[in-house]
């Protein structure tokens, strides 16, 4: 039996759902697209996946965490555009398919399984730079995660995170004909009611109901500045606002925003004695559950 790395029984939930999606190969799950192959081609497909957060910034020598990246592209890429790179996710599932197809294009990364509500197999001052893309919705408490991220990134390294809008999140499944009505109050901190937990894609249907939470704005930026991380963009947006027939989710999606996105740095700073955030020189000992390729 694999060991089990959730650290309550909410997470382990949805370990098990996302486990079951992985399985059937529901889009969200694997990679998707391919990228060019040229340097200047995979930086342009990286961009767009960020959505340029990062702007100009080199990935060469940067010490990334992708967090909860088990889905996508992006720990490939930051590894081949230069960056020693670390996938952490929950799911065995996903991690296996991402190092499979890192195998297959000879792209060294560090495999480490985990809740993103303890980077305890990670050391402090780590990373100068965490990519951490919509999982926060499948967490209670968003603040712990953000403390997390705080010590393991390095002084002056960069956060990147987003997760479903708030308010938008309570109008999914909400259309009543001739409108949408909220499933539960803003100032909930109980999970959004699912009234439908089939994720569908094509022919592809899978029962697997997750937690999902809808975590207030006010709140994330305030857990960032708890933390100490200092924010310095803060994004609104959906994937389309083209539209769609009235009550779907891209009809919502055209007049509120799907997503909310915060980019926040970690000051430059002398550190106290016995924070334990200090920059690192050289390249990182790798954790002790960390897996190349080829393990």
């Amino acid at each position: 039996m694999a060991r089990r790395v959730a650290v309550d029984e909410i997470a382990a939930h949805n370990e098990r759902m996302w486990d079951r999606l992985a399985r059937a190969g529901i889009p969200y799950t694997r990679p998707q697209g391919s990228p060019p192959r040229d340097r200047a081609g995979k930086r342009r497909f990286l961009d767009e996946i960020t959505r340029g957060r990062f702007g100009d910034t080199s990935f060469d020598g940067k010490r990334v965490l992708a967090l909860a990246g088990g889905g996508g592209w992006d720990a490939i890429l930051f590894a081949e555009l230069g960056a020693d790179t670390t996938l952490f996710d929950i799911s065995a599932r996903q991690l296996a398919t991402v190092r499979a197809l890192a195998r297959r294009r000879g792209t060294e990364i560090d495999y480490v399984r985990g809740d993103m509500r303890d980077l305890g197999a990670l050391g402090s001052g780590e990373f100068d730079l965490v990519f951490h893309q919509h999982s926060l919705v499948f967490v209670p408490d968003a603040p712990r995660v953000i403390r997390e991220v705080a010590r393991v990134l390095a002084l002056g390294g960069t956060y990147v995170f987003s997760t479903m809008h708030p308010a938008t999140f309570l109008f999914y499944e909400s259309w009543t004909g001739k409108g949408w009505t909220p499933k539960q109050s803003y100032f909930s901190d109980r999970p959004v009611p699912v009234k439908q937990p089939v994720w569908e894609f094509g022919r592809v249907k899978v029962v697997a109901p997750t937690y999902e939470y809808a975590h207030r704005t006010g709140d994330l930026v305030n857990a960032c500045a708890v933390a100490g991380l200092f924010v310095d963009g803060l994004w609104e947006w959906s994937p389309s606002y083209a539209g769609g027939p009235p009550g779907s989710d891209d009809a919502l999606e055209r007049i509120l925003p799907a997503f909310i996105e915060i980019r926040a740095l970690k000051p430059h700073r002398v550190a106290r004695a016995g924070d334990g955030s200090h920059p690192r020189t050289g390249r990182r000992a790798r954790p002790a559950s960390a897996r190349r390729p080829g393990g």
